[in-house]
């Protein structure tokens, strides 16, 4: 087998991560698809090829992911070319009534997993010279208030990013982030969902001070235009065709106007933010 054809990628019961799985699939690629349950994973076969093979991993427990990278060492016989760190979840709300115990499991998920993932399979994609693909967001070129823990995880994919571009290049493993903005995914109704929990369970004094924002938050989430996931497929099949693949790949007219936008003077950016959040900061 070519070792340029096999890819293993997080995340793929779902999605952005399901997505490129059937997407790589089609086009001839060996997809090992990391799910956390037999059930998506049976699902997942359904729609692909014989060659799609699933792995369950939980991308925070250490032997889950040791055991996947295992599973996949013997079965590609150490012919892995690409790892697409996609797993992730998301949800928004002031830091004042989001519980820590929230805040610590996004960032486990997002950004522990990330680095455990990416550490246990180094081995075999120093090997092959291969990629790391990282799945970004606009929350990551630019933070907006409600956001504070996911866009913590997203500005840290891109410090990841950055850091390991440089330290694995000498071992000809390239390291790219994808920039990508509203895409439709089944996330953003997950993300108001765990929202609406922890708004309820919020100090009624306290979640009033935040309605406005809250609310702000939940409407832009769920309303505002999307792209197919399809469209991130094809640029991670562009990222893993291109004989030297770019750092960065932006993704949507959002996501190139927010890397804009991050630019402009805070207090001028800050401004503009506020004045677009109907009703929030005003005495009633």
């Amino acid at each position: 087998m070519d070792r340029n054809a096999t890819v293993f990628i997080t995340g793929a019961s779902t999605g952005i991560g399901k997505t490129c799985a059937l997407y790589l699939d089609r086009i001839g690629f060996h997809v090992f698809a990391g799910v956390r349950k037999n059930i998506d994973g049976d699902a997942l076969k359904q729609e692909s090829s014989d060659r799609l093979q699933t792995i369950i991993i939980d991308v925070i427990d250490t032997a889950s992911v040791q055991a996947a990278v295992s599973e996949v060492t013997r079965l590609t016989k150490n012919q892995l070319f690409g790892l697409i760190n996609n797993a992730g979840i998301a949800f928004g709300g002031p830091l004042e009534i989001v519980p820590i115990q929230e805040i610590k499991r996004l960032l486990e998920v997002n950004v522990i997993g990330v680095l455990a993932v990416t550490k246990a399979f180094l081995p075999l994609l120093r090997q092959s010279r291969g990629r790391i693909i990282n799945m970004g967001s606009t929350s990551g070129l630019l933070a907006l208030p409600c956001l504070s823990t996911y866009a913590a995880s997203k500005f840290a994919l891109e410090a990841i990013t950055d850091s390991l571009r440089v330290e694995l290049g000498p071992f000809g493993i390239s390291v790219i982030i994808i920039e990508a903005g509203n895409i439709e995914t089944p996330i953003w109704e997950k993300g108001v969902a765990v929202t609406n929990q922890i708004a309820d369970a919020a100090c009624p004094e306290i979640l009033r001070l935040y309605k406005p924002l809250i609310e702000f938050s939940k409407q832009t989430a769920l309303n505002s235009p999307k792209l197919p996931a399809e469209k991130v497929a094809r640029v991670v099949s562009k990222v893993l065709h291109a004989r030297k693949p770019k750092g960065r790949y932006i993704i949507g007219t959002d996501a190139r106007l927010f890397k804009l936008v991050r630019h402009v003077p805070c207090l001028v950016r800050d401004w503009i933010i506020l004045k677009i959040i109907p009703n929030y900061g005003h005495k009633n």
